[in-house]
């Protein structure tokens, strides 16, 4: 294997041949990967749909779902992740994570008929439920990082402190 190829296969971490080493961790890269192949496996599956029959309702459903779903997963790989945007402040990172997020799942709910169309309450709770979970996450994401970032300090100090002793 070429140092390129290995570089790459590290670069998705649940790919690496190399034994898990905890059985959380097993069960985690178990889990992504059975994900992995329903997705296909869903996708697969409308393709041969669309292809046989024509677009319907299940296969209209499905297919919005999936892209939602990737979409949530993209979208917070490039606000959070990503070299580029991580020098932007957090809040703008929530922001526009949160305004791209919110545009493609209405527009996946609106092509998959998630909610009546015509029916303004139905879209104004599923706005109110975005907006209610984007904040439940944010926090506890937000308290996760915090007490990280407070033990890493804490990490370093200790490292100082032994260096100059």
């Amino acid at each position: 294997m070429t140092e390129r190829n290995r570089v790459s296969d590290k670069a998705f971490g649940v790919f690496d041949v190399e034994d898990q080493e905890t059985v959380g961790k097993a069960i985690m890269v178990g889990v992504f990967t059975g994900s992995l192949w329903s997705v296909m496996a869903f996708l697969v599956w409308a393709i041969v749909t669309i292809v046989a029959q024509g677009p319907d309702e299940s296969t209209r459903y499905t297919l919005s779902i999936i892209t939602g779903m990737l979409a949530g997963g993209i979208f917070q790989q490039l606000w959070f992740n990503y070299r580029v945007s991580s020098k932007l402040d957090y809040r703008a990172r929530l922001l526009g994570f949160g305004f791209t997020y919110f545009a493609v799942l209405a527009t996946c709910a609106w092509l998959g008929q998630w909610l009546p169309v015509a029916n303004p309450w139905a879209w104004m709770s599923f706005a109110i439920t975005y907006l209610v979970v984007l904040a439940l996450l944010t926090l506890l994401f937000s308290r996760v990082y915090s007490r990280r970032s407070l033990s890493y300090q804490q990490a370093l100090e200790e490292y100082r402190s032994r260096r100059k002793a």
